[in-house]
């Protein structure tokens, strides 16, 4: 569904380049005007100021002559970033106009590749890092020509590789991430153990629970929601299993004899956490670290609006850190989520389109991004503490660190979950042995995806 956003920004006249805050050569910093070198993009034959690390933007968009077009599922953030590039980018383009449409970001590449083409289409989109692959293939998403150097220095591989394209170029912009993590009580960890520093391995978290673990008084060192893959995954990972190891959907991964070992593993943490599947939910698991009863936790960004709550009531401090490895020694990866933005395949303003697109990278569309949704931006862990409001926040960091080395997948199709879901909980819950779990996730797979 699609609706009308407002144009946005008076009419005026483009100058000198100004310097946004953030260093130089960083996604949103520009410096004093120097001589622009023309580069050939994706068949455009753009402007590229080398001292400004920008595109120049077209005279049609610079004057204020035609809106630059954007598409944004939330509203409010489309207005708090065309504010935030009006502000930026006063001295250098006063006139700029904007216009949005509201295009859900699920449904926005399937749109474009209809809207594009009919040349009503917005000149940059935003959607999920999983529709890029489908918006490289259809043409709907162009490459981001220099901006790529900038934009690498700024996020990880992780982040820049999930939007590259098979010629190594990248075609959309990471814009936020999200990821699940390891969540201390900083304050029962030192009257536990004389040290706040959280565990890193999950053997450190079977110390704690030896003499922590209370089954009757429903105490546990640990909690986190068991019969989901969105969690276990951190744990099988860290064991040597990768799910799509070659990145073809019509290969999960299941069949990996890595697999069953790292189940058996993944088993033998009930020992630590004995309860069954059905009964740890998000919201019991989630409500027992926010009473201050629960060393560490699993769970995600969203919680920390009911943690901070709960600190304040309770009168404890708490960290975000990366989840424990494994007895391997490799880092637990798990699912991350982004939010992109790309420029349009067919926008007739190519270096406005990308010049907006890098600047929901910088500090200040950052800053925008965080303001409005509380969604981490995907950049840096040292960036972060330059962003307005990050810089109070201490959880962010957890949260991008952990997400630095999850496993970002092209696509995941819904029978996955629903495969590895009953694999887990087989598992957990001891319905099979982790040889017949792995055999029924295998058949289960190939009979849902009718291979």
């Amino acid at each position: 569904m699609r609706s009308k956003g407002a144009i946005a920004g008076p009419p005026m006249n483009r100058r000198n380049l100004l310097a946004l805050g953030g260093g130089v050569a960083a996604a949103g910093t520009l410096a004093a005007c120097g001589g622009p070198e023309e580069e050939e993009t994706a068949g455009d034959t753009l402007e590229w100021d080398a001292d400004a690390q920008q595109y120049v933007i077209e005279e049609d968009i610079a004057s204020g002559k035609v809106p630059l077009k954007l598409w944004f599922e939330n509203e409010d953030l489309a207005n708090a970033q065309i504010a935030a590039f009006k502000t930026a980018f006063k001295d250098v383009y006063p006139d700029i106009k904007f216009e949005y449409e509201l295009v859900a970001q699920n449904d926005a590449v399937a749109e474009m590749s209809l809207a594009g083409e009919a040349g009503n289409g917005g000149d940059v989109f935003m959607t999920f890092y999983d529709q890029v692959a489908r918006a490289i293939e259809e043409g709907t998403a162009a490459p981001l020509g220099e901006y790529e150097n900038v934009l690498r220095g700024r996020m990880s591989d992780t982040f820049t590789g999930v939007v590259s394209g098979e010629d190594g170029q990248m075609y959309a912009v990471p814009v936020t991430t999200e990821s699940i993590a390891l969540m201390y009580n900083k304050t029962l960890l030192s009257s536990l153990t004389g040290s706040d520093e959280p565990a890193a391995t999950w053997e450190d978290v079977k110390t704690l629970a030896a003499t922590y673990n209370d089954p009757s008084a429903n105490k546990w060192t640990i909690r986190w929601v068991p019969g989901e893959i969105y969690y276990s995954y951190s744990v099988l990972s860290s064991m040597g299993w990768q799910a799509y190891p070659n990145g073809d959907v019509n290969e999960p991964g299941f069949d990996d004899p890595a697999l069953v070992e790292a189940l058996e593993y993944y088993k033998g943490l009930r020992e630590i956490w004995n309860v069954p599947s059905a009964d740890a939910t998000p919201e019991t698991v989630e409500a027992e670290f926010a009473a201050g009863n629960t060393p560490y936790i699993i769970t995600g960004p969203w919680a920390f609006s009911a943690f901070d709550t709960g600190a304040a009531d309770n009168g404890f401090e708490y960290g975000v850190t990366t989840i424990p490895a494994g007895v391997s020694g490799d880092p637990a990866s798990s699912f991350a989520g982004m939010h992109v933005i790309a420029v349009s395949g067919h926008t007739e303003y190519p270096a406005a389109a990308r010049v907006f697109a890098n600047f929901m990278a910088s500090d200040a569309g950052a800053a925008a991004v965080y303001a409005t949704t509380g969604q981490i931006p995907a950049l840096n862990a040292d960036l972060l503490g330059s962003i307005a409001g990050l810089s109070e926040d201490p959880h962010v960091a957890g949260i991008v660190a952990q997400s630095s080395q999850a496993d970002l997948f092209p696509q995941l199709p819904e029978y996955f979950w629903s495969t590895a879901n009953e694999m887990t909980v087989a598992v957990w819950d001891d319905l099979s042995a982790t040889a017949d779990a792995q055999t029924a996730a295998v058949a289960g797979y190939d009979e849902l995806a009718g291979l």
